[in-house]
């Protein structure tokens, strides 16, 4: 992958300033990103928009995050991107879901800048 591209981001998170957060941050360590507050807002965007990946909340309103993914996988256009989920939940059969069903990877909140970078370039590895 050509490094002086910008990696496209795709933030699906429903709580506004942790999105904005999350996405300054991103920005600052040259990401490219694009924020929907939603699944629902998230399928309508990734049919004009195509991110290296996605990182999405699980717990949110319209579409949760499994439903989401479900969908992203089904479509042949969007299957082959990488997915991490965030969320704030510290259920243990919330985080085997994540695993079971292929998610890249699945980070707790607070969310540190270190551990989300950490993630994401070895998302981008193996892309």
């Amino acid at each position: 992958m050509n490094n002086r591209r910008a990696r496209k981001v795709l933030l699906v998170e429903d709580e506004v300033n942790f999105a904005q957060l999350l996405s300054n941050m991103l920005i600052i360590d040259g990401y490219e990103v694009t924020i929907a507050n939603d699944g629902l807002a998230a399928l309508l965007t990734l049919e004009t928009y195509t991110p290296d990946v996605i990182i999405s909340d699980v717990v949110m309103p319209n579409v949760d995050g499994f439903e989401m993914f479900k969908q992203v996988k089904a479509s042949p256009k969007t299957s082959s991107i990488p997915f991490l989920f965030i969320t704030g939940y510290q259920d243990s059969q919330m985080l085997e879901r994540a695993r079971k069903i292929g998610a890249f990877g699945i980070l707790q909140k607070p969310i540190d800048l270190e551990q989300i970078e950490h993630r994401l370039d070895e998302l981008m590895r193996h892309r």
